[in-house]
């Protein structure tokens, strides 16, 4: 069971509950030098519900050492939807009220069945209209009301709940929160089982984001049915081949390797299109140019030729998730940050951090 948090645990953050991905992780971190104290997964089954997945955790939660029982809780992408629109400056209240709208509106679900929020992305008005560009989440306050009630009855205090790409923003701004560091821009691809997330960050913060329907699980049909082998074969066969790129063992057999490139090349082709259109979009609305490199983030990260594929589609350097993330994090969690990279940003964040989707808001 989770420890009471003591007077000598002041510098420890909330526990982080990423509930998408291929299962539900948690993580927590020594604030400060945001060192990983202790990491947990729940397992699922893939097509599990919000709820499913907040109830697996919780199980875990309960036997797990973590300290305190506040969480920040991380929505899966069919649970937080996003789409980006430009309105009016507003006061705070008005505003929200207008993205809950909008929310409503684009889901087309009721408005008192939507708890929404936005990110200003600081774009520049067009033709001076005054409108200002703002990334919209929302979710379906039933939903997400039922799953941080399974959480809080199982003796935990849900904070806050927001989408996966505001944790990664965070995770990957750790070393980029002075005002000066908002000409750092870069962008990155955080490669999912089932997706795929663009962010371009201007220091530590979300400048565009864009959700792709291409992710590890694309890769995996390819391959089998390259090969007319089981599905199951093909994400061994996948996974062998990325151990061997993070040299954590030996090579595929030649043939297979061979096969394995002609079947997820033209995957690759479409993500590292959708990204240089992402970018090429980012350049003309901000008008500074391109991000100057893209990192390569998350479980399918170290996919062989996919960094080649990205430098020659996007012509920018391409970094792996290690060269940006805080050492000491990478050390602690060793390989296990690809599918933690998220819980991690999520036990990041700071209690006085603005909020994007409130339990309150529903």
């Amino acid at each position: 069971m989770a420890r009471w948090r003591m007077p000598w645990h002041h510098n420890i953050g909330a526990i982080g509950l990423d509930l998408g991905g291929d299962a539900p992780r948690a993580t927590q971190v020594r604030l400060g030098a945001d060192v990983p104290r202790l990491e947990v997964a729940a397992r699922v089954e893939p097509d599990a519900t919000l709820v499913a997945r907040a109830r697996a955790a919780a199980q875990a939660l309960r036997v797990s050492r973590f300290v305190g029982r506040e969480i920040v809780v991380g929505l899966p992408s069919a649970s937080a939807h996003m789409h980006v629109a430009r309105l009016p400056e507003l006061s705070d209240t008005d505003l929200r009220e207008a993205v809950a709208w909008e929310a409503s509106e684009r889901s087309a679900l009721p408005r008192e069945q939507i708890v929404a929020d936005s990110i200003a992305t600081d774009a520049p008005s067009i033709a001076g209209d005054g409108k200002l560009e703002r990334l919209i989440v929302s979710a379906d306050a039933s939903e997400l009301t039922n799953a941080l009630d399974v959480l809080a009855d199982a003796g935990f205090e849900p904070t806050v709940a927001e989408p996966r790409f505001v944790a990664l923003a965070r995770a990957f701004g750790r070393r980029t929160r002075r005002g000066s560091d908002l000409a750092n821009v870069r962008a990155l691809l955080h490669l999912d089982d089932a997706d795929a997330t663009v962010l371009i960050l201007r220091g530590d913060r979300v400048a565009f984001c864009r959700e792709l329907k291409l992710g590890g699980a694309s890769l995996d049909v390819a391959v089998a049915q390259r090969l007319g082998v089981p599905l199951e074969s093909a994400a061994l066969l996948r996974s062998r081949r990325m151990a061997a790129v993070r040299g954590e063992g030996s090579p595929v057999d030649p043939a297979a390797e061979e096969a394995a490139q002609a079947a997820t090349r033209p995957t690759l082709d479409a993500i590292a299109s959708e990204l240089a259109l992402c970018l090429r979009y980012f350049g003309v609305t901000f008008r500074g140019g391109q991000p100057a490199r893209v990192i390569l983030s998350g479980p399918h990260s170290a996919e062989p030729r996919l960094a080649g594929v990205l430098e020659e589609a996007c012509r920018a350097r391409v970094s792996s998730f290690e060269e940006e993330l805080p050492p000491m994090a990478c050390e602690v969690l060793g390989v296990g940050i690809a599918r933690s990279v998220v819980a991690y940003g999520l036990a990041c964040r700071s209690r006085n951090a603005p909020t994007t989707i409130r339990e309150d808001a529903a």
